[in-house]
């Protein structure tokens, strides 16, 4: 048995606790305080797709809601929360994906008595996905040989493929099976996922301050 240490849960649970307080609060502090540590976080870990994403995808969508909170609301000001909030939301959203092994995130919730099934379900789903990609790029293939182009939108295109994975189904169930997989048995874990400290105590000053601006604010 090995342990490893992550931070996979604490960082999601903080980035669901700052979603939920974005949603139903009006702070620019706080939203600029979430976007500015998560660009820091982002710079840390070199994701430079991140950082582009999280300025430049919300940026069309954030004017669009500021001009038209100009135009018809009764207070400009909102619209500077309502850009704040989207650049926020964007934020969080770069951080999971970029800083969250979601595999990883499943397999703790597993430990944490997560329904097994559940879990292994969407494992199942997230590991078919570059095998479905390449059934695509198949089915594209076979149909220029048939003088048809299959494009994104063409509904026979995402008909084979829901044959194609229905057929993989049964396959994957004699697969997790054959295993040993068992939904009502207990399961013993090879990796055993432990709290990282120095983590814990970056997410929980973070938290802290979070908090406390939420506060003032």
């Amino acid at each position: 048995m090995s342990v490893t240490k992550s931070s996979a849960l604490m960082l999601s649970g903080l980035l669901l606790l700052l979603t939920i307080e974005l949603s139903f609060t009006s702070s620019v502090t706080l939203n600029w305080f979430v976007m500015l540590v998560s660009a820091l976080y982002l710079l840390s870990m070199k994701k430079w797709f991140g950082l582009f994403g999280l300025v430049f995808f919300p940026l069309i969508p954030a004017l669009g809601t500021y001009w038209s909170v100009y135009l018809y609301g009764n207070n400009p000001d909102y619209g500077l929360v309502l850009v704040s909030r989207t650049f926020a939301f964007a934020a969080i959203g770069m951080v999971f994906a970029f800083g969250v092994d979601l595999e990883e995130l499943l397999l703790i919730l597993e430990q944490k008595k997560l329904p097994a099934p559940f879990v292994y379900g969407i494992l199942v789903v997230l590991h078919a996905m570059p095998v479905i990609q390449r059934e695509i790029v198949a089915l594209r293939e076979a149909s220029l040989f048939r003088g048809k182009k299959l494009h994104f939108y063409s509904p026979l295109m995402y008909l084979k493929v829901i044959f194609v994975a229905n057929h993989w189904r049964d396959s994957y169930t004699e697969a997790m099976f054959s295993r040993g997989f068992d939904e009502e048995g207990e399961r013993t874990h090879y990796t055993q996922y432990k709290v990282c400290p120095k983590s814990l105590a970056t997410l929980g000053v973070l938290t802290v301050i979070s908090q406390f601006i939420l506060i003032i604010t």
